[in-house]
């Protein structure tokens, strides 16, 4: 059975058991199941990373396309995350949702890691301290495979062994990660059926429906519409729904679990087996984009953060005001690596701190949908990447067509 067919069973029948089980006596034991899901994604996901992008690099050095994949990814990801945002901000200034009520809520304490704190955590004075995170960021461990991948290439003599060790241990991972990508469809159950109860926990959904029908469109849009138009003219013009029909795995994870690296798992899978996406390319830029490619979490941030502007004030939106969110959800995109599931509201939050005049806690207001608008993101997030891999696998010719019979 494919692996998607699978996986959309398991959203099918948490789904059902969300809707008809007593949430009272079970919510407990779903959210539980799905943190462990959750957990068990990043099982592998993190040596995989390190022993796949050292070998990788390792490759392309000696190809010389170090620079080339990099630097055409980073591009890549810079134009979508522009794009996405001007769409998300043009559609809410011209839909206009109506503004939400102020909702007295508690703030929660949490802090943002400086540049100071992130350098110090990619850079510490231990090397070995890189293994022993908490399992939030990638930033370090990646940063020490580009390292050791740059050197292998010194003395391929003295490196070979070193290098074949490497590349077993990412071949043998990648297996790991295939087996529990083949029985993600269990997980999927706990996942969705805690999603479920979360919706149903929402107070007074009702006034948030025209926010979530705008991110709803304008999701449907970038995914059937701008990326698959885009595909088709930058690479060949080709069925560009294969892409789509490539992803339905990892766009699903995205979609129930909210986060990140828990998707990176299933999208390094099925970018290798159903896009043709190169172990050189995939190892090298789909970490990088789990970690700052959030051009859905940046549209989504700008769209919420409209949202609170109206709420908070009944003056219009002037020019500047509206330029002003898109260059910050632009940037605020970039520093919301640490944190795979919750980087909107993360991004909102710092937004209305750094907005101020009276509307720091602001993003408290949509709080109730929090959950649902990190999905949206994160969904966004994972089809960008998925997007931007197979360009820059394809224009670097570091792509092999797949058919469709043959996707996982």
């Amino acid at each position: 059975m494919k692996i998607w067919i699978k996986v959309l069973l398991g959203v099918v029948i948490g789904g059902f058991l969300g809707a008809y089980l007593p949430e009272a006596r079970v919510a407990g034991f779903f959210k539980t199941a799905a943190e462990l899901v959750i957990n068990i994604g990043y099982y592998v996901l993190f040596p995989l990373t390190f022993f796949s992008f050292a070998v990788g690099i390792f490759e392309l050095r000696k190809e010389g396309m170090t620079l080339r994949i990099l630097g055409r990814g980073i591009l890549y990801i810079l134009a979508a995350t522009l794009l996405l945002v001007l769409i998300g901000i043009s559609s809410v200034v011209l839909l206009a949702p109506d503004r939400i009520p102020i909702i007295i809520e508690q703030e929660s304490p949490f802090s943002v890691p400086g540049i100071t704190e992130i350098l110090q955590s990619v850079f510490p004075r231990n090397i070995f301290t890189v293994f022993t995170g908490s399992g939030s960021f990638l930033l370090p461990v990646y940063i020490l495979a580009l390292f050791l991948g740059m050197n292998f290439t010194f003395d391929r003599s003295i490196s070979r062994p070193v290098v074949q060790l490497f590349d077993a241990l990412s071949r043998i991972l990648y297996h790991g990660n295939k087996f529990l990508v083949e029985i993600l469809g269990l997980g999927m159950i706990a996942l969705t059926a805690n999603m479920v109860f979360t919706i149903n926990g929402i107070p007074q959904f009702e006034l948030f429906g025209q926010l979530l029908l705008l991110l709803s469109i304008n999701t449907v849009f970038i995914l059937f519409g701008i990326y698959p138009l885009l595909l088709y003219f930058l690479s060949g013009k080709e069925n560009p729904y294969k892409w789509l029909y490539g992803s339905i795995t990892p766009l699903a994870a995205a979609a129930v679990s909210g986060d990140a690296y828990f998707t990176l798992m299933s999208l390094i899978h099925h970018s290798r087996e159903n896009l043709g996406v190169s172990r050189r390319v995939g190892s090298a830029l789909f970490p990088l984009y789990a970690m700052f490619g959030k051009a859905g979490s940046a549209m989504v941030t700008g769209i919420a953060f409209i949202v609170i502007l109206k709420s908070y004030s009944s003056l219009g939106l002037t020019v500047s005001a509206v330029v002003w969110v898109m260059v910050f959800s632009f940037l605020v995109s970039f520093l919301t690596g640490p944190f795979p599931g919750s980087a909107v509201f993360i991004g909102l939050a710092l937004l209305c701190s750094w907005y101020g005049r009276g509307i720091e806690e602001g993003y408290l207001i949509l709080r109730p949908v929090l959950p649902l608008l990190i999905s949206y993101g994160v969904v966004l997030d994972t089809a960008t990447a998925a997007f931007a891999g197979l360009l820059a696998a394809r224009h670097e010719d570091l792509h092999h067509e797949i058919f469709l019979k043959d996707y996982v």
